[in-house]
């Protein structure tokens, strides 16, 4: 039998607290069923794939299954039943993510890996028992009742629902239920936001990168699609007027081992390129003897460096004050010189339909495709006056700012979620009586 050294399996609870186990709290569990391919009628059923690791169920994708009439008629999952995930989870993450059913779903079941567990409302609040059961998988105490196969894991039942949770009285229970919904709803509410956010910033790029910084201008017709008229339509090289604008990496028996070090010039690999800026993934140098020798494949702030291998097309920009770099042979550099701002480049690759088209078009290589430099030069852009392009960036790095903005309030609060989990449900923050109404 699992034991812990604490009162309860959260850890140390006060003296006016008591700890019961998880099976005295429960008045009905059951496991589900995943039915047939076809049969007499079809049920949702919520799957390990509709949870998410914040305690939410995600309702984007549920299954339909068949069932005999008989026992279909009999399933419904009925507002505050808790769902655990006994089977699932992989190497780094545990099983046993919960959601809840916060109103009636009648018709609907649970796939065969999931657990139905229906809290006594005589003794606990469903809301303070899912935030416990929460807490036990986000900080993977939920690992001690788990066993591990090749592909899986698995829920002990049995250990689970001995497991020793923290039990105040009902009053103090509903208060932390309170407190934690609130938060949850905080979070759910600056998500919505910052989706808003996102989806209002990707319709701006789309306008402008199609109409323009004005949206009235008078469109014409070209190779690129409809644009407008004071556009300029080439193909890069000819924006840039030279094919030098693009240069593949170094090749072979240039970069030797002996080459690098552990300080020097830093050198940019293919998985470094993130969506529009450099993660650096792994940290290489160059030493400086190599980098001077093969100073004509160093990267400036304002070029545009490709993944031309894998994931082909990535791109990222060196921003101002950064380098010089080094580049690897997997990768193609684009310096256009003063034709384009470079952050709009940058936009055009990461947002331009026409232009993604045109690089997976251009790809070759069949199961490894390819983007040569080439390729590149002949690429087709529309082009804005330099003062246009650098107006439609600072309209864009605002609502950049602006999508930050919420992304961190998004964090703050999830932050904040996090720290009153564990000081509430081992009671070292007591709320009050009628310190909270939720």
């Amino acid at each position: 039998m699992l034991t812990h050294r604490h009162r309860s399996i959260l850890g140390n609870i006060p003296p006016d607290w008591d700890a019961k186990p998880l099976k005295q709290l429960v008045a009905e569990n059951f496991a589900g069923d995943w039915g047939d391919d076809e049969g007499e009628q079809a049920v949702a059923v919520l799957r390990s794939t509709n949870f998410t690791n914040d305690g939410q169920l995600d309702f984007s994708d549920i299954a339909r299954r068949y069932f005999r009439k008989a026992q279909a008629d009999h399933f419904g999952l009925l507002k505050s039943d808790i769902l655990v995930e006994r089977s699932g989870g992989g190497p780094e993450q545990p099983v046993g993510r919960i959601g809840f059913i916060d109103r009636d779903m009648p018709g609907s079941t649970v796939s065969n890996f999931v657990q139905v567990l229906r809290a006594d409302p005589e003794k606990v609040d469903a809301h303070f028992l899912r935030w416990v059961l929460f807490e036990l998988q986000r900080t993977g105490i939920v690992e001690r009742v788990q066993q591990q196969s090749t592909q899986m894991r698995n829920l002990n039942w049995r250990d689970y629902r001995r497991l020793m949770v923290p039990f105040p009285d009902i009053d103090e229970q509903h208060r932390i239920a309170g407190a934690l919904n609130l938060a949850d709803h905080a979070i759910l509410k600056a998500r919505a936001d910052l989706d808003a956010m996102k989806a209002l910033k990707r319709s701006l790029i789309d306008r402008l990168l199609t109409l323009g910084k004005s949206g009235n201008h008078r469109l014409s017709e070209t190779k690129f699609g409809a644009v407008p008229s004071h556009w300029t339509v080439k193909t890069l090289s000819e924006h840039a007027g030279s094919p030098a604008c693009v240069k593949t990496g170094p090749f072979g028996a240039q970069l030797p081992p002996e080459a690098f070090d552990t300080k020097g010039m830093q050198f940019v690999n293919i998985t470094d390129i993130g969506e529009g800026v450099l993660t650096f993934a792994e940290t290489l140098f160059i030493r400086d003897s190599e980098a001077k020798r093969l100073a004509d494949y160093q990267l400036k702030p304002g070029d545009l460096i490709f993944s031309r291998v894998a994931s082909v097309g990535r791109v990222a920009l060196m921003p101002r004050g950064s380098g010089p770099y080094m580049m690897s042979s997997n990768c193609v550099r684009l310096r256009a010189g003063t034709a384009f701002e470079p952050k709009f480049l940058c936009l055009l690759f990461l947002s331009s339909p026409f232009i993604k088209r045109q690089v997976a078009a251009m790809s070759t290589g069949g199961a490894r495709p390819i983007v040569t430099p080439r390729f590149l030069r002949r690429l087709l852009i529309a082009r804005p006056p330099l003062d246009e392009q650098q107006e439609i960036v600072q309209m864009v790095d605002a609502a950049t700012e602006g999508e930050v903005a919420k992304s961190n309030v998004v964090r703050a609060l999830h932050e904040t979620k996090i720290s009153l989990l564990q000081s509430l449900l081992t009671g070292q923050i007591r709320i009050p009586k009628g310190g909270i109404h939720a």
